[in-house]
């Protein structure tokens, strides 16, 4: 059984990154956008913030992104003074300004914490301009002191949400900290083109709320290179780009997803549209 699973997640994998349905697409004007969260961006675990800006990083050195932009790769430095490539969730009323000037097409945005509310933020300021969203990865979203909205609602204008978002154990008490919770659409509370990935990590709250974007981002560094978990983000992304439909996306991610529940020895509750299951180590 276990062979099987390994088999399953390495097909899932290869077809995550390899399934295309659409010609090449224009990246040119695309924009990525990752926000931290916490009262000011030191807050947060260095290993967080330097995944958020490695993770910038890989998504613009893909091939595809490459080819797609004449090798400019997407737009991530939106604000001046900018210095780091991600940014922090209190500037995203300045974000969403920035981006009225641009057609932001593709629109990539990914947060974690209050930066996961802050997309969602962003997401229904960009509505009033007239954007779509193609990802929005939330995780762990927790309310930010400036909302335009509930942050676990999704506007109708996101065409894709990714949602990993703690479910706590008793271990939660040992540092409690804020978690997330299941998104649903703003219009009709419907889980369309939602995945909501729930994670039970045996683990104190703030440890666990890191991992709701630590690991789905890859985990820990090995040391001969690459990442001991699937790079569930990263791989998302680049499907969203190509263009594949969310169905594979969704199929594909699970497979992702049944190696992460192995290999941190966590259940992962997935929920979407007419499919809700529950991964095993």
């Amino acid at each position: 059984m276990a062979r099987k699973r390994k088999t399953a997640a390495r097909q899932g994998k290869t077809e995550l990154r390899q399934t295309s349905r659409s010609t090449q697409r224009d990246l040119s004007k695309g924009v990525i956008i990752v926000l931290s969260g916490g009262g000011f961006d030191a807050m947060n675990p260095k290993e967080v913030r330097d995944r958020m800006d490695q993770y910038i990083q890989d998504v613009n050195a893909d091939p595809l992104v490459q080819a797609s932009t004449a090798g400019k790769g997407l737009t991530f430095k939106l604000l001046p003074n900018q210095n780091v490539k991600h940014l922090h969730q209190g500037k995203w009323r300045q974000i969403c300004d920035a981006l009225g000037v641009l057609e932001a097409s593709p629109l990539i945005l990914v947060g974690h914490s209050n930066g996961g509310a802050a997309a969602m933020d962003i997401a229904r300021c960009v509505e009033s301009q007239g954007k779509s969203v193609d990802l929005l990865f939330s995780a762990d979203s927790v309310l930010t002191l400036d909302d335009n909205g509930d942050p676990n609602q999704v506007p109708a204008n996101v065409k894709l949400n990714f949602n990993p978002y703690i479910i706590p154990t008793p271990a939660w008490l040992l540092a409690p900290f804020p978690i997330g919770k299941r998104n649903r659409r703003q219009t009709d509370n419907s889980l369309d083109a939602i995945l909501n990935i729930g994670l039970t990590y045996k683990l104190p709250g703030a440890l666990a709320h890191r991992n709701a974007f630590y690991e789905p981002a890859g985990g820990d560094e090995r040391r001969g290179g690459g990442y001991k978990l699937p790079q569930l983000l990263l791989e998302v992304t680049l499907a969203v780009l190509r263009g594949d439909a969310n169905a594979d996306i969704f199929r594909a991610a699970e497979s992702s997803l049944q190696v992460l529940a192995t290999k941190s020895r966590i259940e992962i509750e997935l929920e979407t549209t007419n499919v809700k299951k529950t991964l095993r180590p």
